[in-house]
């Protein structure tokens, strides 16, 4: 499989909801991953229990967007948006770069470059979800209780764009008030006075 092709599937699980599948299948046994320096994990095994103890702590996935990416060489740059809801109700919102290192159709490195963007020469295949897709309450399919583990990765909100309350779901449109038919008004047989 091309490079292009795996970052194009390894993004699709996460833009699905999927973040912890993602790595599990994507990920080298060997795969390191950073947001700074006392943010680290050494192993695959590692960084799945980081995932799955983050995730045991989120109550939705509100959205999830990739408006862009990036290829060079064995290195991928996706740009991401992660709107969560933990157990408390408070807003968790990540703008991050995840840059990723390719060997053998494997991620060995991924490192969190958070409140980054991309430059304007993105690829403009990147996938975004529907709005349906978007606002669903999606708990990813490996995120099963574990033990906690130390925090590492994208553990600290970059931004919050709610109130500290949930936002309620989305619901139907409300419906549109019916408009007035267009029909003159009925002329009286009394005169103009010029009084109101």
């Amino acid at each position: 499989m091309k490079l292009e092709q795996l970052v194009e599937a390894m993004d699709a699980q996460i833009l699905n909801g999927n973040i912890v599948g993602a790595f599990e299948t994507f990920a080298a046994d060997t795969c390191t991953t950073k947001s700074n320096p006392q943010d680290l994990t050494h192993t695959k095994e590692q960084k799945v229990q980081v995932l799955r103890w983050f995730f045991d702590n989120i109550a939705s996935i509100n959205r999830i967007e990739r408006p862009a990416v990036q290829l060079n060489g064995n290195v991928t740059d996706s740009q991401f948006v992660f709107d969560f809801t933990n157990r408390q109700g408070q807003p968790l919102v990540y703008r991050e770069v995840i840059r990723r290192t390719w060997a053998d159709g494997k991620v060995v490195e991924e490192q969190y470059l958070i409140d980054q963007t991309l430059g304007t020469t993105t690829n403009t295949a990147a996938k975004k979800p529907s709005k349906k897709e978007a606002v669903k309450d999606v708990q990813p399919a490996a995120a099963q209780p574990a033990a906690a583990a130390a925090k590492t990765g994208a553990t600290k909100p970059a931004k919050t764009a709610a109130p500290k309350a949930a936002a309620p779901k989305a619901t139907a449109p409300k419906a549109a008030a019916p408009k007035a038919a267009k029909t003159p008004a009925a002329k009286s047989d009394k005169p103009k006075t010029g009084k109101k």
